[in-house]
């Protein structure tokens, strides 16, 4: 007889998404792209050595604008990256808390039809909304991280899913608003905060001896995808064990 796995329980919430096709395409370009980055390495590098050798302005401008270029296909790669992981990671979370808050009973008020009780509702479930000490604010790794503690979900989850959480959506806001060069004082606040997660995760190219362009790495890239599993299997276990005790 066939047996459903914790990993299909996770799609219970996602009856019109189909996850694991959208993982798919998202493997496909990163593969991709990483080739195409990999031969525009190998052409400068090319280049330099061309230079090098036999002493010629011409080719070393060449090499200089290839090397300068480089850095914003590197930073364009990396955007088109985090324009689908990120999101992915968002509809993931918020699905799930949507399906979990569809098989909770609890509400606000007598009626639980009432206007205020199903607002109210939603808004609990809402990942993109923390409660802090004087009213709910929009933040979305505080509230994915709230609603983990609240359906104890949090156990399950990676160790790092804050700081996962943290880069994935700090870096996606800024390339989203800011494009490739962000305004200085933003890439200073961004080096700061690179400290306080994995070294590996995020490298920047240089200007007067200051952070310039930032990347994402395929370092964070590889644990992104790691972390989508991870996040995937334990959502399936939670709803499997806690609505579903007897399948």
């Amino acid at each position: 007889m066939f047996e459903l796995t914790n990993r299909d329980y996770a799609h219970f919430g996602f009856d019109d998404y189909d996850l694991e096709a959208q993982l798919i395409a998202i493997k496909g370009f990163l593969i991709r792209s990483r080739t195409v980055e990999d031969e525009e390495a190998a052409e400068i590098k090319r280049l330099a050595k061309r230079a090098e050798e036999i002493g010629s302005e011409h080719l070393i401008g060449m090499y200089t604008d290839a090397a300068h270029a480089s850095v914003y296909s590197d930073a364009a790669r990396a955007a088109a990256a985090i324009g689908m992981l990120a999101p992915f990671v968002e509809n993931l979370f918020t699905g799930l808390f949507r399906e979990i808050g569809k098989m909770e009973d609890d509400y606000l008020g007598r009626d639980k039809d009432s206007k205020r009780s199903k607002l109210s509702r939603a808004h609990f479930w809402n990942p993109h909304v923390m409660y802090a000490s004087r009213e709910p604010k929009q933040n979305l790794t505080a509230g994915i991280m709230q609603l983990a503690e609240a359906t104890r979900l949090l156990p399950r989850l990676p160790v790092d899913t804050t700081k996962v959480l943290e880069a994935l959506f700090e870096y996606r806001n800024a390339m989203l608003h800011d494009g490739f060069e962000w305004p200085l004082d933003r890439r200073e606040k961004f080096a700061q905060r690179v400290k306080t997660w994995e070294p590996t995760w995020f490298m920047s190219a240089l200007s007067n001896h200051k952070p310039w362009v930032w990347y994402a790495t395929e370092v964070f890239f590889a644990r992104v995808l790691d972390f989508i599993d991870e996040v995937m299997d334990a959502a399936g276990a939670h709803v499997r064990e806690v609505y579903y005790p007897d399948n």
